[in-house]
């Protein structure tokens, strides 16, 4: 009698599990489909919600970080993207938000922006369409700091090196000829090795230091 109720009590709880297993996926699913519609805050309580089952499962810890961005809730998606990478450091989307958080805050730091996107850049397929995507970022990242921090010689490499691969991607003219024209620019101004940081003045005029 007693095995027979252990069973019982076994069974019950794994049904239970699995209630709960679907109730969770369902937030996710539904959670995603209020992203699509810019739904954030909405979308942000059905993740909170499937996160309460299923506290450690990173995929929907990664999707709130999404919608906190969206609602410019920088550090608090800031803080939950480190807590993700502390499971993962290899996470995908912690990585690929980390640096759209950092990018798109309202005082970005480029410089971390670049350093999420750049161990993003290594797990991801050139067939993809965030390829395109983390090119162009990294590309931009570095842009705005060559107008403010400035960049070495190797960050002025690299910035080229992703916005040739961007430019080699992007379909749209107008976009296309005005990164073209700044690779040129800088291609036939930037200063040689010996300079430890450049930096281009906001009246457009170069300088060194």
């Amino acid at each position: 009698m007693k095995g027979r109720m252990r069973r019982f009590f076994l069974l019950l709880v794994l049904s239970s599990n699995l209630f709960l297993a679907q109730n969770s996926l369902n937030d996710f699913e539904n959670g995603n489909n209020l992203l699509s519609e810019n739904k954030f805050s909405e979308a942000e309580n059905l993740f909170r919600r499937a996160l309460k089952e299923e506290p450690n499962n990173l995929d929907f810890k990664s999707q709130l970080v999404l919608t906190l961005i969206n609602q410019n809730k920088n550090d608090e998606a800031e803080k939950n993207i480190i807590e993700i990478l502390k499971e993962n450091s290899l996470f995908p989307a912690a990585l690929w938000y980390g640096g759209l958080n950092n990018f798109q805050r309202n005082k970005p730091d480029f410089r971390q922006a670049v350093s999420y996107f750049e161990r993003f850049y290594k797990l991801i397929d050139e067939s993809s369409n965030q390829y395109f995507a983390v090119n162009f970022y990294i590309g931009k990242s570095y842009q705005n700091l060559l107008y403010t921090d400035g960049l070495s010689y190797d960050e002025v490499s690299r910035m080229l090196e992703t916005y040739k691969k961007y430019v080699d991607i992007e379909t749209d003219t107008e976009v296309k000829n005005k990164i073209t024209g700044f690779i040129k620019t800088i291609e036939e101004n930037r200063p040689g090795k010996n300079v430890e940081k450049w930096v281009i003045a906001t009246t457009q005029s170069a300088k060194n230091k």
